[in-house]
């Protein structure tokens, strides 16, 4: 049997921690994409590895305002969205990625957080080597998620009474509380705990799978996307169980189609991952729309530094690079392949050609920048010339030295005079 395990309104439970005075009352965490990443003042900025994987993002962090009016205001304008609220504000009606505006108009009287995400990912990262204490296949799918794999470890017949006791331990062990679904699959168990929230255990057996998601709406299953929501209703499957009684249709749609069945009916075999790799690495902002582009260029080298930053920490050797460019009514994307040793020289000129070339609408305000490196392989790349190898050698020594600086004063400790 697989267990998905998943954190009730994680971050906010984390705030509650020590501080009864959060109990009971409607509370969320706001956030904000780093609004003070392009600051022109020298920051104390570190970055958390511990925890980041391939469904884990890497975590810029430094002290922040210790206000909501320092964080989340600026003039009379609030700005920021709910990344998290408790189960108290979401009986108003608050949910995750609302504006914070909206939110206190929902409820006046609504606690906000300053997001303490190096906190976050430090009771995930405990939570995770806890789990591996108790359980011997444990995957690690969001800062807040976890699946375990107790076939021949637990009897099925001890299974539930082992959730409700794992989920006790839990909470006395990190006053946390954690909802817990038990299924044949991982899929089905993820699905079960959406009715097991908040904080309880819900065990599906195999015999009930048919009569249990038979009249689930499509739209909750983990996996079913827009596109094939859509899909789906075209040929009027708006259940679970409509999708039971389809086989031949999905079927007929190639492997996307039998996977999709496979795993709504409980007949999948997909382990437990124990590691991800990761399929690439990047940084993006959003900001108020900017014509300028000389701030733009100096926010993409801001980018550019940070993201160089990255990847000489995960020792990481990437072949493509993607950058984007978002208008307030369009977009622009782009990516590249080298064949080269990456060092910080090379990709903020890399990027900044790409979006020389990407920036088609020169008139436009640019209101979000995304630059992300991918493709990556063991062994740093082969050269099909010596000299760029000669004098990447250099620059790529010299990006080491500076990297060690920026790991033991902070990443903004050394910058270039155009982020100035």
């Amino acid at each position: 049997m697989i267990m998905h395990l998943d954190l009730d309104a994680f971050f906010a439970s984390a705030e509650r921690i020590g501080n009864p005075h959060l109990d009971n009352i409607p509370i969320a965490v706001g956030g904000r994409a780093d609004p003070f990443i392009f600051d022109k003042t020298a920051k104390s900025k570190k970055v958390t590895l511990d925890n980041a994987g391939a469904f884990v993002p890497t975590l810029f962090h430094r002290e922040i305002a210790a206000n909501f009016e320092g964080y989340f205001k600026e003039k009379e304008k609030i700005r920021g969205i709910i990344v998290t609220s408790s189960y108290e504000a979401r009986a108003f009606g608050i949910k995750t990625a609302m504006p914070l505006a909206q939110a206190l108009k929902l409820c006046p009287h609504l606690t906000i957080c300053l997001p303490r995400h190096h906190l976050y990912h430090e009771l995930s990262h405990k939570l995770k080597l806890f789990l591996e204490t108790k359980i011997p296949s444990v995957e690690q799918y969001s800062i807040d998620e976890f699946f375990a794999d107790v076939s021949g470890w637990i009897k099925d017949d001890e299974i539930e009474a082992f959730a409700k006791g794992l989920k006790k331990e839990i909470l006395e062990e990190f006053s946390l509380p954690i909802s817990i679904g038990v299924a044949k699959t991982k899929w089905l168990a993820k699905l079960s705990t959406n009715f097991a929230k908040p904080d309880g255990v819900k065990l599906l057996k195999p015999e009930d799978i048919s009569s249990f998601i038979h009249d689930i709406p499509i739209e909750e299953f983990p996996g079913i996307g827009k596109a094939t929501q859509k899909k789906l209703h075209h040929y009027q499957k708006k259940t679970l169980g409509d999708i039971e009684n389809s086989k031949n249709l999905l079927y007929s749609w190639g492997n996307s189609g039998k996977v999709l069945y496979d795993r709504v009916c409980g007949l999948d075999h997909d382990l437990i991952e124990h590691k991800r790799d990761r399929k690439s690495i990047g940084i993006s902002r959003t900001f108020d729309t900017i014509d300028d582009r000389t701030e733009i260029k100096r926010r993409l080298t801001i980018l550019s530094r940070h993201l160089i930053f990255l990847v000489s920490k995960l020792h990481l050797h990437p072949k493509t690079l993607f950058v984007g460019i978002r208008y307030q009514y369009q977009s622009s994307k782009k990516q590249i392949s080298f064949e080269r040793l990456l060092h910080e020289d090379f990709l903020l000129k890399k990027s900044l050609e790409v979006f020389e070339e990407l920036d088609i609408y020169p008139k436009s305000s640019v209101i979000r920048l995304s630059i992300s490196l991918t493709n990556f392989q063991e062994n740093p790349i082969k050269y099909p010339s010596l000299f760029d190898y000669a004098d990447d050698r250099i620059s790529h020594k010299l990006t080491e030295k500076t990297q060690k600086m920026r790991e033991k004063y902070g990443v903004d400790i050394i910058k270039r005079g155009s982020e100035l």
